[in-house]
């Protein structure tokens, strides 16, 4: 009994110790499980914060790229690019994506860069033309007031005054003379000069000047390329000579010292259309009031004239006190001229004793055709006594005079002269004068004819 208690108690106590191995692997099998589970998940930890550490700086390298050329881009570096091959097809469209908007951008910043140097240029420009157009603009105004005052102009010297006043403003800096023609003498003589020296000649003839010749613009730069005119002195270097034409007809020659430019090319254009148009009128003004106040087929001034300059001369010589001496002269037997010989040939006679009157006479004297064949002169500054020689002069350079009409022989021309000689108390009016040299004129004609008688006594 006691034997089977032993051997039962043995058998439960091996039970007991089978259950408690099979416990204890039990228990290393769930610590084993338990430790490869927790294994595995620290693994998946480590793999997943390896994951995320490798996404995560596969995101902040590409992204910190983006960012730093975007705040490039901000602050005007268009050239900044991204480089398209990141390892992620996203980064890489966004990096293709933005090259392409900064390419653009690059374009219209050189387009804006383009257009603004344009702009600027443009506006230079306008900026010149504005003040080229605001210089003509001046310099067209003065070459209006100019022209006006050329217009209005009565004498020579009034038109020297305004061209020495207006044209060194048109052409500031360049001296030069204006010449003008002279038809009866065919020459060219100066007018007016501003800025240039005496050696400027007074007149030249029209071949002396290669710009008359030509018909236009003559430049000489003085580099000895250019033939220099024949009027320029020695060293007058560089210069222009502009004709001045009306109608195809000379009328006149600018003479400019110096370089003339581009711009000065235009105020020179203006300026000589003007002063040409300006020369033209006062010829005209001046040949007809040469018509007004001369005698067509004598060439002498004539009675109206000669009223006006009489009485005129009488004034001066009240107020000054000096000589005055008229005379009244006549043909001898003029209508003996026209009877045989016809009108023609007492125009014939006219004509010549009108050329004498002219070469015996200074430029102070008038000499003037009274009406018909009478003749009348005005001599200021001259006593009867101080006349009378040149007179008898006169008298007998006609006396030699044959005239002729055609083939045709007309006879000898000779003139009766009275003289008076003013005084106080003929007073300021023209007729007592007048009528003195007229009674003389007629004692000389009672007297034979052929003589010159002054007042009150007989001279020849």
């Amino acid at each position: 009994m006691a034997q089977v208690d032993r051997q039962a108690g043995a058998l439960l106590q091996r039970e007991r110790d089978l259950l408690a191995q099979r416990g204890y692997e039990a228990d290393e099998r769930l610590a084993w499980t338990k430790y490869v589970a927790l294994g595995g998940g620290l693994l998946v930890a480590a793999l997943l914060a390896s994951l995320i550490a490798t996404m995560s700086l596969g995101v902040r390298r590409p992204l910190g790229r983006t960012l730093e050329a975007m705040e490039a881009l901000g602050q005007g570096q268009v050239g900044q690019r991204l480089t398209a091959r990141t390892g992620s097809d996203e980064f890489d469209r966004l990096a293709s994506g933005y090259n392409r908007m900064a390419d653009r951008l690059a374009q219209a910043v050189d387009d804006q860069r383009e257009t603004d140097s344009r702009l600027q240029a443009a506006n230079a420009d306008l900026l010149a033309q504005h003040g080229a157009l605001e210089a003509r603009g001046q310099v067209i105004e003065r070459l209006g007031e100019m022209a006006h005052r050329l217009q209005a102009a009565r004498t020579d010297a009034e038109l020297a005054q305004i061209i020495d006043c207006f044209v060194p403003q048109v052409l500031p800096g360049v001296a030069g003379a204006l010449y003008a023609h002279n038809n009866s003498r065919n020459l060219l003589v100066r007018l007016a000069g501003w800025g240039v020296s005496d050696a400027l000649p007074e007149n030249f003839g029209p071949d002396d000047c290669w710009a008359l010749r030509l018909g236009q613009g003559h430049v000489v730069l003085g580099d000895g390329r250019e033939v220099a005119c024949r009027h320029a002195v020695a060293d007058a270097g560089a210069y222009r000579c502009e004709p001045l034409l009306a109608g195809g007809e000379v009328i006149g020659l600018l003479f400019l010292q110096g370089i003339i430019g581009s711009e000065e090319a235009f105020r020179l254009a203006a300026l000589g259309e003007n002063i040409a148009s300006a020369l033209v009128n006062h010829r005209l003004q001046r040949d007809l009031k040469e018509q007004t106040v001369r005698d067509a087929l004598t060439g002498l001034h004539n009675r109206r004239y000669m009223e006006e300059a009489l009485h005129l001369e009488i004034a001066r010589a009240a107020r000054a006190g000096s000589p005055l001496t008229f005379v009244m002269c006549d043909i001898d037997h003029f209508k003996r001229f026209n009877d045989e010989f016809g009108h023609d040939a007492g125009d014939t006679v006219l004509q010549l004793v009108g050329a004498a009157m002219r070469e015996h006479f200074r430029d102070g004297d008038v000499a003037c055709r009274f009406g018909g064949e009478e003749f009348a002169i005005i001599a200021p500054g001259a006593s009867a006594e101080v006349l009378l020689p040149r007179i008898e002069r006169l008298r007998t350079n006609i006396a030699d005079l044959r005239p002729r009409q055609g083939n045709k022989l007309l006879g000898p021309i000779s003139l009766s002269f009275g003289i008076s000689e003013w005084h106080p108390p003929f007073g300021r009016e023209n007729a007592p004068l007048i009528a003195d040299a007229d009674a003389a004129l007629y004692r000389a004609k009672r007297a034979g004819r052929d003589r010159a008688i002054v007042a009150d006594r007989l001279a020849a």
